[in-house]
């Protein structure tokens, strides 16, 4: 397969946990992470969010963070990139000569957001970046900075992103140093164990969901919604909200479930359980988890698609399955084996979700990689599969624009 640049975006949560901005990160089959010359790469990536994608498609309404180093900062192609969607994240290890310095309160006074890149603070890079940090916004930390070091930021007016930060207890450490953001994807793994059973309300709906996998007749299907009253309620009211437009009156839970076919009603089923246990609050928007599940069920049932051989009937339906029930321990910080004992799964599922074996077991660990950004992993899937990088190209890109199309609908 040809070298080929890829693009992702890590989110950046703000103190509610919501999506404040993102980092594009780039990386291409031949040098994985270790892009020999990042200012090629960078113009690069700019020019596939510009020309390519299109800013809005990739960004919604969030800004970008992307990697600048001293060459890129100084030429004159900068000026040419609309500075309200990015901020560009300098190189801690940069050699600040008299001239950047200049060149940084240049683009400060233009308007340009200026950042410091994932840095472990300390006396040393304080000092380094004295005569600039006035013209800073932004300055990323590694969470693995020592505690006594990160002391000497409060002297500076500027707003700390705390990067890496991939557990919970790096997480808590954020906040107890009262930060301001942080990056990571400690939301998309459980906390230590918390409880043994996970809430009621929530196995019956995603028992439900996997009735309807299991091909039961309709019959059957309206016999289970009617015998569970508050579901068969929330269906009704996200029915008549507008989501669907039925040519006659509903008149029954029946005439819902034939209307609207298995595949959207698990689509709505599953999304309910994770939109009602998240935390809610007034400056809520899409939560980083529902996102990363929508994400992440949305390209596993693209991948699916293209898998033009398959001996596994209704693939699309089931890796669907797979994909939301990936992130229930996380959602109820419950382990995945409690979740599968509680939950008469196939077979066939469970061995996906624990051993990615399988057809259902390499698309959900395809999607896994992708999210790690482990290029290699998803060649070979690709290469396995017949996928053209083209094709994954576009099937990435449509996830993440009818992800941003979905969180702006939600805001309008």
């Amino acid at each position: 397969m040809n070298s080929n640049l890829y693009i992702a975006r890590q989110p950046i949560l703000d103190k509610y946990n919501n999506i404040f901005a993102y980092e594009l990160l780039y990386r291409d089959s031949a040098h994985s992470s270790n892009i020999k010359n990042d200012r090629h790469a960078t113009v690069t990536v700019l020019s596939n969010v510009l020309n390519k994608f299109g800013v809005k498609n990739l960004l919604g309404n969030k800004k970008a963070f992307i990697k600048a180093d001293k060459k890129f900062l100084g030429h004159d192609v900068i000026f040419y990139i609309p500075k309200e969607h990015f901020i560009f994240s300098m190189q801690a290890n940069m050699e600040l000569t008299e001239s950047l310095k200049k060149r940084i309160a240049q683009l400060h006074e233009m308007g340009y957001i200026l950042a410091i890149n994932d840095v472990l603070i300390t006396k040393d890079v304080c000092e380094k970046f004295f005569d600039i940090m006035k013209y800073i916004t932004y300055i990323k930390v590694d969470i693995n900075t020592k505690d006594e070091e990160l002391a000497l930021l409060k002297d500076y007016d500027i707003s700390v992103i705390f990067t890496k930060v991939e557990t919970h207890p790096m997480y808590d450490k954020a906040v107890s140093y009262n930060c301001d953001y942080v990056q990571g994807y400690f939301f998309s793994k459980p906390k230590v164990l918390e409880q043994e059973k996970f809430d009621p309300s929530s196995l019956k709906a995603i028992n439900l969901c996997n009735y309807i996998m299991s091909d039961a007749s309709i019959d059957d299907i309206v016999k289970e919604f009617e015998e569970n009253h508050a579901i068969s309620l929330q269906l009704l009211k996200f029915v008549n909200s507008g989501s669907f437009h039925f040519r006659h009156n509903i008149s029954s839970i029946r005439q819902i479930l034939t209307l609207m076919g298995k595949t959207p009603l698990t689509q709505w089923l599953m999304l309910m359980v994770y939109s009602t246990n998240g935390s809610i609050n007034e400056h809520e928007s899409e939560s980083p988890l529902m996102q990363l599940l929508r994400n992440r069920t949305n390209l596993m049932v693209e991948v699916s698609n293209q898998i033009k051989k398959s001996e596994v009937e209704d693939l699309s339906s089931k890796v669907y399955f797979v994909g939301v029930i990936s992130l229930l321990d996380t959602l109820f910080n419950v382990s995945m084996e409690v979740i599968l004992d509680e939950l008469n799964i196939d077979t066939e599922i469970k061995d996906a979700l624990t051993a990615k074996v399988g057809i259902l077991g390499e698309i959900y660990g395809f999607a896994k990689n992708l999210e790690k950004f482990d290029i290699k992993a998803v060649e070979d899937f690709c290469d396995k599969y017949d996928i053209e990088t083209e094709e994954l190209e576009k099937l990435t890109f449509e996830v993440i624009r009818s992800a941003n199309e979905f969180e702006d609908s939600r805001g309008a």
